[in-house]
């Protein structure tokens, strides 16, 4: 059996939603990346502000500077395992969004074809019937000729 356009445009209205599901994910994703991306210049800017800190005479003191470069790195190290684990998420979203684009593209492709196609096919029908009407027409003066 033949699938309608109709039907096939209700697919696609469907298809259309996922995208767009799928779309609102990918900018969920990529607002998380860009969090977590500032959030490891904050740490940057941190640590520079430490890097650049007078050094203290103190040895407690000091010993608490070194403390908190040794925080400070650690903390960049994780937030940049948050980074690559974020960006693995928008990567994902992304094809996710990419595959279901793609099916909506393919879908209207379809669905304009099938249209090409009905309307080719409604043509050829009222050509075929215009060409009965006019056979009948004829024949029918032929026959009122005769008599």
């Amino acid at each position: 059996m033949i699938m309608s356009v109709k039907r096939f445009e209700r697919l696609l209205k469907i298809r259309e939603a996922q995208e767009s599901e799928a779309a609102v994910a990918l900018a969920d994703r990529l607002a998380e990346l860009n969090r977590v991306e500032s959030q490891r210049d904050q740490l940057l800017e941190y640590q520079n502000q430490y890097l650049h800190a007078l050094i203290p005479n103190d040895a407690n003191m000091l010993k608490q500077l070194g403390l908190m470069h040794q925080q400070l790195r650690e903390a960049m190290q994780q937030q940049d395992l948050r980074i690559a684990a974020a960006q693995s998420q928008v990567d994902q979203a992304r094809d996710i969004w990419s595959e279901r684009h793609q099916a909506s593209l393919s879908l209207d492709k379809l669905i304009e074809h099938r249209r090409r196609a009905e309307q080719a096919r409604d043509a050829r029908n009222q050509q075929r019937e215009q060409d009965m009407w006019a056979t009948r027409k004829a024949f029918q003066q032929d026959s009122n000729n005769e008599m």
